[in-house]
C-alpha cells in the first residue's frame, strides 16, 4: 500500500476564485413564474430537517441543502472531488499534523469573530461524547486540536487519515458562534448561527423556514460584487410530490429538491422549467432487522431477499427512469463493480427458504415506510410479493421522524428508506449504516469481519486497495443479505427556468449563494 506524500502542501485559492470554481446552472428566462426582479427565493422541500446543528444532523442525503445557507466550513469539495479553500485559506498536510490558515475578518451572524478560538471550539464539540455528534467518527484520528495563534488552528493525527479533508469540507468542518451555542445550548439547531451567505429569520414546523441575506458576507462573486444575490431564501415543507409539481408549475416555488419520476416527467418540454440529471440517484433499500424476529435467522432474510422483485418494484416507483445496481455504487463510481450480485428473483425459493428455517409460512413481518410518494407505492408491491412467498407482511406508513424514531429503537422487522448517492466518498455511503457503531446502523449490525473491510476501506491511501475492501465489504452485505438494495431513481436538479447562480456540491446538494431570479 502506497502512503501519503511526507508533506503535502496546499494552497486555497482567494475567495472569489473559490465561488466562482464551483459549477453553475445557468437558465433562459421566463416571465410567467413569480414577479420580475424578485430577490426572494422559494424552494420546495420534501423533507424538514430535524435540527439545523450541523454537529448533530443525520440526513446527509438533504440537511445540507438547508445547512449551506448558514455555515461555511473550513474546506470546499469542489463537484470534480478536489479541495479548496473556505474559511481556511491555506492548509498542510502529512501523516501527523494538519495546520489551517483562517481567512481574515470573518464574523459570524451574531458579529463575534470566526478565529481560531471558535475553530477549535467546534471541533472540539464534535470530538467531545457527551456532544453525541453523529461526526464523531469524522474525527476518530484527531488526537488533539489547538489554536497556534488567531489564525491558526493545528490538528495532531494519531494516525494517517486521507479522508480528513473532505470531512472538513462539509458537516463536520462546518463552523458555528460558540457565543450561540452557549446562548442556545440544546435549542441551538433551532437558531443556526454560522457565517454562511443567509442568516437564520424562523423556522415554523412542518410550515416553512426563512433565511436572509448576509449582508457581511466574506466571499465574493466573480466578478468583485457582494454575495448573496438574494434578498431572502423561503424554503417550504411540502411532502406531498404532486403539490411540489403544482406550485412549480404556478410559481410558488421556483426550486424543489427532489420529485419522484411519474411527476417531473409531466413537466418535461415545458421551457419555464429546467430539468438537468447531474447523475443523482435517490437509492431505495430495506434494512432488515437482524437483533431480534425472524430476520435474525439468516434462512429468513435470503427468504426475503428471493421474494422482492427489484424491476418491478423499480418500474412501479420511477417508470423507466431508474438503475438496477447491486449496492449504493453508481455504474459511473470508481468502487462500483459488477460482478457482485444479489440472489435473483425466485418465490419458490424463498418460499423453501422459510421451510428450511422451520417456518412454513405466514411469517408475520413489520416494514415501516415513509408518508411520502413513491414510498407508500413500494411498500404496497413488497407486501404483494411478500405474501405469495409465505410472509404475513403488514406495512405502517409513518410520518418520516416517527419511522427514524422506530428505527433507531429498532422496533421494526423491515424499513423502507432511500439516500442520495453518489456521495463524497463511499465512506460516507456505507460506514455510517453497516459498521458496528455506526449511527445508521439500522439492521443492529455486529460483524467484525464487515467492520474490518470497512475500515481499510475509509483508512487506506492507495485507491485500488479502497476499490478491493469496498467490493469485498459489498459482498459481505449482500452475501448475508442484511440489506436489500431495490433501485436507483433518477434525482435531477429542477427548478424555474429563470433561477440561475445555483452551485452544486459533488453530492448534489444546493449552494446559493450566487443564485438569482431572473425576469
Amino acid at each position: 500500500m502506497r502512503g501519503l506524500p511526507r508533506r503535502a502542501v496546499l494552497a486555497g485559492a482567494a475567495a472569489t476564485a473559490a465561488t466562482a470554481s464551483l459549477a453553475s446552472i445557468a437558465g433562459c428566462s421566463d416571465s410567467a413564474s413569480s414577479g420580475a426582479g424578485s430577490t426572494t427565493l422559494t424552494a420546495g422541500f420534501d423533507n424538514e430537517p430535524v435540527t439545523l446543528d450541523p454537529a448533530l444532523s443525520a440526513a446527509i442525503s438533504s440537511d445540507r441543502n438547508v445547512l449551506n445557507l448558514f455555515f461555511d466550513a473550513l474546506l470546499r469539495q469542489r463537484p470534480d472531488g478536489s479541495i479548496e479553500a473556505a474559511l481556511a485559506t491555506k492548509w498542510e498536510h502529512t501523516d501527523k499534523e494538519v495546520t489551517f490558515t483562517l481567512r481574515a475578518g470573518v464574523k459570524f451572524h451574531d458579529g463575534t469573530p470566526c478565529d481560531a478560538e471558535a475553530v477549535v471550539h467546534n471541533l472540539r464539540r464534535v470530538m467531545d461524547p457527551k456532544t453525541l455528534s453523529t461526526k464523531a467518527a469524522a474525527l476518530s484520528k484527531v488526537a488533539s486540536v489547538e489554536a497556534a495563534d488567531a489564525k491558526t488552528v493545528k490538528l495532531k493525527l494519531k494516525s494517517p487519515d486521507p479522508l480528513l479533508l473532505i470531512q472538513l469540507a462539509h458537516e463536520t468542518g462546518m463552523i458555528a458562534s460558540p457565543a450561540a451555542l452557549k446562548k442556545h445550548g440544546k435549542d441551538f439547531g433551532r437558531h443556526p448561527v454560522g457565517t454562511g451567505p443567509f442568516t437564520f429569520s424562523v423556522w415554523r414546523s412542518n410550515v416553512q423556514l426563512t433565511a436572509e441575506r448576509n449582508d457581511r458576507y466574506w466571499a465574493k462573486a466573480s466578478d468583485g460584487s457582494s454575495l448573496p444575490k438574494l434578498d431572502k431564501v423561503i424554503v417550504r415543507f411540502v411532502t406531498d410530490a404532486k403539490v411540489l409539481r403544482a406550485e412549480l408549475l404556478t410559481g410558488g416555488v421556483q426550486l424543489v429538491r427532489a420529485l419522484p419520476p411519474e411527476e417531473y416527467k409531466q413537466l418535461a418540454g415545458d421551457k419555464r422549467i429546467v430539468i438537468k440529471d447531474g447523475g443523482v440517484r435517490r437509492a431505495y433499500y430495506v434494512a432488515l432487522n437482524t437483533t431480534k424476529g425472524p430476520f435474525k435467522d439468516a434462512k429468513v432474510r435470503a427468504a426475503f431477499a428471493q421474494t422482492v422483485d427489484r424491476r418491478a418494484v423499480g418500474k412501479a416507483a420511477a417508470g423507466d427512469e431508474y438503475d438496477i445496481a447491486p449496492s449504493f455504487a453508481t455504474t459511473s463510481d470508481w468502487f462500483y463493480d459488477g460482478s457482485i450480485a444479489p440472489l435473483p428473483h425466485d418465490t419458490a425459493k424463498a418460499r423453501q427458504a422459510l421451510k428450511d428455517a422451520g417456518l412454513p409460512g405466514q411469517v408475520p413481518i413489520t416494514l415501516v415506510a415513509r408518508r411520502r410518494a413513491p414510498d407508500p407505492t413500494i411498500a404496497e408491491l413488497l407486501q404483494s410479493q411478500l405474501t405469495s412467498a409465505g410472509f404475513a407482511p403488514k406495512a405502517d406508513v409513518l410520518e418520516f421522524q416517527t419511522q427514524l424514531d422506530r428505527m433507531k429503537k429498532r422496533d421494526f422487522d423491515a424499513a423502507l428508506l432511500v439516500i442520495d448517492i453518489p456521495r463524497l466518498d463511499p465512506s460516507l455511503s456505507f460506514n455510517p449504516y453497516f459498521t458496528s457503531d455506526g449511527p445508521n446502523n439500522w439492521s443492529g449490525l455486529h460483524d467484525r469481519t464487515l467492520d474490518a473491510l470497512l475500515a481499510d476501506g475509509a483508512e487506506s491511501t492507495d485507491r485500488s486497495d479502497r476499490k478491493k475492501a469496498y467490493a469485498d465489504a459489498q459482498r459481505r452485505i449482500i452475501a448475508n443479505n442484511y440489506w436489500v438494495f431495490l433501485h436507483q431513481a433518477k434525482s435531477p436538479l429542477i427548478h424555474a427556468s429563470r433561477l440561475k447562480g445555483i452551485q452544486l456540491d459533488i453530492d448534489g446538494q444546493w449552494r446559493l449563494a450566487e443564485a438569482e431570479l431572473g425576469a
